[in-house]
């Protein structure tokens, strides 16, 4: 992981998720990069003075004028925590999805951050950024952070599954970029692991390592922890961590009754990975 993400349309506006996300870059040795999307049905290539390149990016003064608000406004709220080197502001104007992707690709996005708010209803339905971000690119591991939260370095990791798709890849990408962090597998089944479930906890222990993470088995629904966790002060851990299908999971983020609604309540950062199937190794 060497390269951030935040949307400006969507909250880089936003003074306490700029000062966390700086935080988190500084100290993983990581670039921030905050883009800012003008919407237009398609790319325009060549307009005389006002003209954009293949890529999007935006040459003509008008924009060049909201580049540099964005800039300052981001300098303004991140100058004692990150060196302007770190960070990188750019305004794409185009097609959102061809935008989006066109940058990602570019920039060698690895990793995106959003807040906890844009998950509301109301965000969703009417922020077109937001939903082609994450109804499209949501291959990227995305970290969803609560409104107000300060940054600390994760401690603890809490990884809810099933055992079910590709744990291996998901715990392999936090090993290797959350390497101080505990990772604590967390099985949520009222019955014990089966045996195709306990060979592939054997799996992960021979190819991680025993000592890389904790595994246990809770005998109750992950609606019932994320529950528990909604009405404590202390959370049990520092981050929660889950793999969940691209598109089915941001349509179900609207439906009061999933855990992963629930999970949007807690003051805890969430790490949301895409559902793949195991590929054993």
């Amino acid at each position: 992981m060497k390269h951030v993400l935040l949307i400006a349309n969507i909250d880089g506006h936003s003074p306490q998720l700029l000062r966390y996300v700086a935080r988190l870059c500084k100290d993983l040795d990581l670039r921030l990069h905050i883009l800012q999307i003008e919407t237009k049905s398609e790319l325009v290539l060549i307009s005389s003075p006002y003209y954009i390149s293949k890529s999007g990016l935006v040459f003509n003064s008008e924009v060049q004028d909201k580049k540099k608000i964005l800039s300052n406004y981001v300098s303004e709220h991140t100058k004692d925590l990150i060196d302007s080197t770190w960070i990188s502001n750019q305004l794409v104007q185009g097609n959102i999805q061809e935008s989006l992707n066109a940058f990602i690709n570019k920039e060698k996005i690895d990793f995106v951050i959003a807040s906890q708010a844009v998950f509301r209803n109301t965000a969703v339905g009417q922020n077109n950024v937001f939903t082609q971000l994450l109804l499209n690119i949501a291959d990227i591991p995305t970290l969803v952070v609560p409104n107000d939260h300060s940054y600390n370095p994760f401690r603890s990791i809490g990884y809810l599954t099933t055992l079910k798709g590709n744990d291996y890849d998901n715990m392999v990408w936090v090993r290797e970029n959350f390497p101080k962090s505990k990772l604590n597998v967390l099985h949520f089944s009222f019955t014990e692991p089966s045996a195709i479930e306990q060979k592939k906890v054997n799996y992960l222990k021979s190819e991680l390592g025993a000592n890389s993470f904790t595994y246990e088995n809770r005998a109750i629904d992950i609606e019932d922890f994320i529950a528990k966790e909604v009405k404590t002060a202390d959370n049990e851990f520092d981050c929660l961590m889950v793999k969940t299908k691209k598109r089915n999971f941001w349509q179900r983020l609207i439906d009061p009754s999933t855990a992963l609604n629930l999970i949007l309540r807690i003051d805890c950062p969430t790490l949301v990975f895409k559902y793949k199937e195991e590929e054993l190794k």
